[in-house]
C-alpha cells in the first residue's frame, strides 16, 4: 500500500503482523493468564488466612494453658494462706485465753494478798495486844 505523506515523500505502510484472526486467541490467552492470577491470588489469601488463623488458635492455647496453671498455683497458695490464717487465730485465741487465764490467776494471787494482808494487820493487832499483856499483867 502506498501512502504520500505531506511534505510528498512516498510511505509504505506495512500490515501489522497480527491478523485478525490472532486476537481472539490473544484475549482467550490474557483471560487465562488472569484466571491464573486470580487463583493464585485466592490461594494465597486462603494460605494465609489458614496459618494465621492456626496461629492464633495455637496462641490461645498455650495462653489458657498457661492461666489454667497459674489459676492452679493462686487456688494452692490460697488454700496455704487460708490454713495459716486459720493456725494464727488458733494461735490468737490460745494466747488470749493464756492472757485471760493469766489475768485471772493475777485477780486471784491480788484476792489472796489482800487476804493475807488483812491477816497480816490481825496478826500485828494481835501482837500488839500479847506485847501489851505482859505489861499490864506486871503493872
Amino acid at each position: 500500500m502506498r501512502i504520500i505523506d505531506n511534505l510528498g515523500y512516498e510511505k509504505q505502510e506495512y500490515e501489522s503482523s497480527v491478523s485478525t484472526e490472532n486476537k481472539p486467541n490473544k484475549v482467550k490467552t490474557n483471560v487465562l493468564i488472569f484466571s491464573i492470577f486470580i487463583v493464585l491470588w485466592l490461594g494465597t489469601v486462603y494460605f494465609g488466612y489458614t496459618y494465621a488463623k492456626n496461629y492464633l488458635d495455637a496462641s490461645i492455647d498455650n495462653v489458657r494453658q498457661e492461666n489454667a496453671m497459674n489459676i492452679k498455683e493462686i487456688k494452692e497458695n490460697i488454700t496455704l494462706l487460708s490454713n495459716e490464717t486459720r493456725n494464727l487465730r488458733a494461735s490468737m485465741e490460745d494466747a488470749g485465753m493464756v492472757i485471760s487465764s493469766t489475768s485471772d490467776v493475777q485477780t486471784r494471787i491480788d484476792e489472796k494478798l489482800l487476804n493475807l494482808e488483812s491477816q497480816l494487820k490481825d496478826l500485828e493487832k494481835s501482837l500488839e495486844i500479847l506485847q501489851e499483856a505482859p505489861q499490864d499483867a506486871e503493872n
